[in-house]
């Protein structure tokens, strides 16, 4: 019964005290363990960025991890289609600059000769209604008192004919016997007559058709001349301008083509140019690209194969310049950022051998997070001898903050949260009571919180 007593006694002096911590300055540290990836400090891409050509066919590689030196093919690419459209491409352009150095010949003479045709038109119209207005003022009366007088002038001709006809016969008559060469001269007399009655008929016959048909169309035809000119002018006036517009817009189209096809042309040639996929320094190939603290490989590994077609504006392969130093590089998710400011320091060890410890440093946090809410870490190692490692391995990494050599810590479960978010520890007094009292926390782990205040050294907490 003594010994069941006891046990009693124990198991209750154990529940009075198992609950309870007393507060006193120890260590304290914040440990922060981050998965991190071995990348070169430096790289260069290789990237291909065409304007314009997108046949980039893959028909020599070389191998992931290769050795390379600088100025060596990465990449050969399939360039005979390209250089066809090139050829094609040149002789288009030349035979274009034939075509536009006339566009711009004919677009000058038309520059020179359009107002020139302009004033001919416009001279042409206005001579033409001078034309006819002197006609209609002036000489079509004259014309048609000439075809009047014409008949006067033969009718008097005719009188003067017979006239002098009938004196020859009556001097002639009185010698009662006419000589052989008085015959000749009332024989030419007679014709005479006879041509004059003649041409009085004709000329009567011609002053009718001048007074009812030749004036009156001469007058028909100087109306449509002036009309015709007045047309002629009015569509110049609106027709060669046009036409030189229109030429001058065509020449614009056929200079804008020409560049273009130029441009095209030097596009083209530069996308040549990019076949030539070298090394850009001495080094090791990876396929892929270092992006965000990562290695991504898996996109280039698809595309980098023989017959394949290049992507454009992708990072195909990185090549690390041979002696180039490594960096450590971790995303480090939102709950981390505590323990791994710039600065800080730790230690990391890889799978090759995880046993081995080198230090590290912390020598960059990214500000801002990524899409998937992570900061980039990135960590300066110092390896020491026997431990090798190149891009891509892995490191697991321990970084060390907030180190105290006398911490007020408490243990965590010995806090409480209040309603307004503060928080609280329950005091042992000495009558054995329990008081509240408001802390304030500094820094703090999965474990430990450190208390700035509301709490003294030797003090009894309990839960």
């Amino acid at each position: 019964m003594r010994y069941f007593l006891s046990i009693i006694t124990l198991l209750g002096i154990h529940t009075a005290y198992a609950d309870t911590y007393t507060v006193e300055p120890k260590a304290f540290k914040v440990e922060t363990s981050l998965d991190a990836v071995f990348l070169p400090a430096q790289s260069e891409a290789v990237i291909i960025n065409p304007e314009e050509w997108a046949d980039f066919k893959v028909i020599s590689l070389v191998a992931h991890g290769a050795i390379v030196k600088k100025g060596s093919s990465l990449i050969g690419i399939d360039s005979r289609a390209l250089d066809k459209e090139i050829s094609s491409a040149e002789k288009s352009i030349a035979s274009g600059a034939l075509e536009l150095a006339k566009a711009k010949q004919e677009l000058e003479q038309l520059k020179i000769t359009t107002p020139r045709s302009l004033d001919t038109f416009a001279r042409n119209e206005r001579e033409a209604a001078e034309d006819l207005e002197h006609y209609v003022t002036t000489h079509q009366a004259l014309e048609m008192e000439e075809a009047k007088r014409s008949i006067t002038r033969a009718e008097f001709y005719l009188a003067s004919q017979q006239e002098e006809l009938e004196q020859l016969l009556k001097m002639y008559s009185e010698d009662e016997k006419t000589e052989e060469t008085e015959e000749i001269i009332l024989k030419r007399a007679r014709y005479y007559v006879e041509r004059a009655k003649f041409s009085l008929v004709s000329t009567k016959a011609n002053a009718e058709m001048a007074l009812h048909t030749i004036i009156p169309r001469k007058l028909e035809t100087k109306k449509r001349s002036s009309e015709s000119a007045r047309i002629a002018n009015t569509d110049a006036k609106q027709k060669l301008p046009r036409d030189l517009q229109i030429k001058q817009q065509q020449t614009d189209k056929s200079a804008r083509d020409h560049q273009e096809k130029e441009e095209r042309l030097a596009k083209l040639k530069s996308d040549r140019s990019m076949m030539a996929i070298t090394a850009p320094v001495d080094g090791i190939v990876y396929y892929g690209e270092i992006k965000n603290g990562k290695w991504q490989s898996e996109a280039a590994a698809k595309v980098l194969k023989l017959g394949n077609k290049l992507r454009a504006h992708t990072t195909l392969m990185t090549v690390i310049p041979a002696g180039g130093s490594l960096k450590l590089y971790s995303l480090a998710g939102e709950d981390k950022l505590a323990g791994i400011n710039k600065g800080a320091a730790g230690y990391a060890t890889t799978k090759l051998n995880p046993y081995k410890r080198f230090s590290v440093k912390v020598s960059d946090v990214a500000s801002h997070p990524s899409t998937k809410n992570t900061f980039l870490t990135t960590l300066e190692p110092t390896l020491p001898s026997g431990i090798s490692v190149v891009p891509g391995m892995k490191a697991n990494v321990k970084i060390l903050s907030h180190i105290m050599d006398d911490a007020l810590k408490v243990p965590i479960e010995y806090l409480s949260e209040a309603n307004d978010g503060s928080h609280t520890v329950q005091v042992k007094l000495a009558d054995g009571k329990t008081a509240t009292r408001t802390v304030t926390i500094g820094a703090s782990n999965d474990k430990w919180a450190v208390i700035t205040e509301g709490l003294e050294k030797s003090q009894v907490i309990v839960k």
